[in-house]
């Protein structure tokens, strides 16, 4: 199977080709991202400073209440059009990945008609038209339900409109009929491909892989697994500015502090490990199990070279002294005890800290400006004098 191939097999249309066709959006998927982020705030974010404009000429609602809604440009400016710029930087990655168990040997060659089964249900649940259509329903069902509890949902003016401010400016409804939907059609979008790529892996741990528990990964093979956690980060980036956004409002006009501050992004981190992370841990046991025949099978080894080579230079020290600077032994038995050292030292999950922290970091580092208003500039001015001193 060719990186193209697998490539087509995976991510190669989809998810929801109907919908994205609909708004212009539909292309090879990972190809002219830009092009098509573009698009998504033509139709996404545009139109409200149109629609905004249009109505504070009229008097009827005020254009700085638009230009000051740091949710509404999170959303529509940023979030909207990264998620489509995901694709060439994310699932280029998770491809690579996916390859990697063939390009290694992992997967037997009795199991290959099988993982190429596997990649075109892939496929061909990405394009599900059920799924698609459930997405849609529920899209909508999310936004009619906030559409419903909009004057106590504290949103900012330019939403609403009249003298008692409880009906929705045109701006409003295309918020609510078209940008929010656009938003929420690219987000569940990726959490169908993070399911499909959770079902890929499941599949993927319950074949009989070619593991090796002396591999100095520490991880029999599986740690390029990892490389999925950085393949996710740009995806966690944009999930956190999305959360950042809305927070940034609720500190500006609802007073809200750093601890309100801190449970939104400790839970945003908490989903974000769960369906990044999460699905990597089901090869925890294949691992623990390889580790523990590693240590019977190499370690039984280790302890027969162990005691050839004490027998041989230790209990017949007088006669062999004299030959062991020139002797091979020493150097054979160190190079097989540090193989067997890997088994004894391998991990049970196939990812390292610096991936977490990686992952972490990219999912708060938005949250960074939304501390910075919650501090007097006083405050921050003293604290950069204090580092240039």
């Amino acid at each position: 199977m060719t990186t193209a191939n697998t490539a087509e097999t995976f991510f190669g249309s989809g998810p929801f080709p109907h919908v994205q066709k609909s708004l212009g959006l539909f292309r090879p998927i990972g190809f002219n991202t830009s092009a098509r982020a573009t698009v998504s705030i033509l139709i996404g974010w545009f139109p409200l400073i149109v629609l905004v404009l249009a109505e504070d000429l009229n008097g009827q609602i005020s254009f700085f209440s638009l230009v000051t809604d740091f949710g509404v440009h999170a959303r529509s400016l940023i979030a909207a059009p990264l998620l489509i710029i995901c694709e060439a930087i994310s699932l280029q990655r998770l491809e690579a990945v996916a390859l990697h168990f063939l390009k290694t040997g992992m997967i037997k060659e009795r199991d290959r008609p099988a993982f190429k089964s596997l990649a075109s249900s892939t496929r061909a649940m990405m394009n599900s038209t059920l799924v698609e259509v459930v997405a849609m329903i529920l899209t909508y069902a999310l936004v009619l339900m906030g559409v419903r509890y909009v004057t106590v949902l504290g949103v900012r003016p330019w939403f609403l409109t009249g003298s008692n401010e409880v009906t929705m400016s045109w701006a409003g409804w295309w918020y609510a009929l078209v940008s929010l939907p656009l938003l929420l059609i690219l987000f569940f979008g990726w959490l169908w491909r993070v399911i499909l790529w959770s079902r890929f892996l499941i599949k993927v741990s319950r074949l009989k892989l070619n593991l090796i528990a002396a591999h100095p990964d520490k991880a029999s093979g599986l740690k390029f697994l990892s490389a999925s956690l950085f393949a996710f980060m740009p995806v966690a980036f944009t999930f956190g500015m999305v959360a950042a956004g809305s927070v940034a409002n609720r500190v500006a006009y609802m007073g809200v502090t750093t601890e309100g501050i801190k449970q939104t992004a400790i839970g945003l981190l908490v989903f974000v490990l769960f369906l990044f992370v999460g699905p990597l841990l089901v090869f925890s046991y294949k691992l623990r199990r390889q580790k523990a025949m590693g240590i019977f099978s190499y370690g039984a080894l280790a302890g027969d070279v162990g005691r050839q080579f004490e027998h041989k230079w230790l209990a017949n020290y007088d006669k062999h002294a004299t030959e062991a600077l020139q002797a091979t032994d020493f150097s054979a038995t160190t190079d097989l005890y540090g193989i067997v050292a890997n088994v004894y030292e391998m991990k049970v999950l196939p990812f390292d800290f610096a991936s977490l922290v990686g992952l972490a970091v990219a999912t708060l580092l938005p949250f960074i400006p939304v501390l910075l208003m919650t501090m007097p500039v006083k405050q921050i001015l003293q604290g950069a004098a204090r580092l240039l001193v």
